[in-house]
């Protein structure tokens, strides 16, 4: 039994001899093999924080506020740029303004005819003293028929005269003018026609020309 077992045991001895090294081997290969560890990656930059409401109400505030300036801007400006054309229209218009009124133009407001008495010149007088020194001939004797010829010369020269006045009288028509400057004028002239109230007429000393 002893040699028995010294026998096995130096079978176990011989096979772990033969087997240690076949071993051991492998390890040694797979040491050499192994690749050297990569790096580490560098760290990465860290996301940005994503805003939170309230930033974002702010930034909504800050843009409705820039808009909000933005248009008032707008509106000076328009109010500026109507301001400019105004000016512009009221300097145009003084500089085309009427020219003044012309100061012997106006407008007929009445029209009245008056009698213009005649005038009597020795026709008259002389005819009228022959035909009364003639009528009063007829009358009386003597010193009163002389009586009655002078005073039928002095009535008759009286009644012709008047006759006369009556023969060359003539109708004339005062014009009441209101003139474009301001008053009134009163003409009188000889013809009417053409001549109404609302004529439109140029006063021209003691004529009215209508126009």
């Amino acid at each position: 039994m002893p040699a028995k077992q010294l026998l096995t045991l130096l079978a176990l001895s011989a096979t772990l001899a033969a087997c240690g090294p076949s071993q051991n081997a492998p390890q040694d290969q797979n040491t050499q093999q192994q690749p050297p560890p990569a790096a580490a990656p560098a760290p990465q930059a860290a996301a940005p924080a994503p805003q939170t409401e309230a930033a974002q109400a702010t930034s909504k505030d800050q843009e409705i506020a820039r808009l909000k300036e933005e248009q008032r801007r707008l509106e000076r400006r328009q109010r500026q740029l109507d301001e400019e054309a105004r000016a512009r229209q009221t300097a145009a218009a003084q500089s085309q303004q009427a020219p003044p009124p012309c100061p012997d133009c106006g407008v007929v407001a009445s029209v009245t005819p008056v009698r213009k008495q005649g005038t009597a010149g020795w026709a008259g007088t002389l005819g009228g003293a022959a035909a009364g020194g003639l009528a009063g001939n007829q009358f009386g004797k003597g010193k009163g028929n002389i009586a009655m010829t002078a005073l039928g010369v002095v009535g008759g020269a009286f009644a012709g005269r008047e006759v006369e006045k009556q023969v060359t009288a003539d109708t004339a028509y005062q014009v009441t003018v209101n003139m474009d400057s301001g008053g009134q004028r009163v003409v009188t002239v000889a013809n009417g026609e053409g001549l109404a109230p609302g004529t439109k007429v140029h006063v021209d000393g003691n004529s009215l020309l209508p126009y």
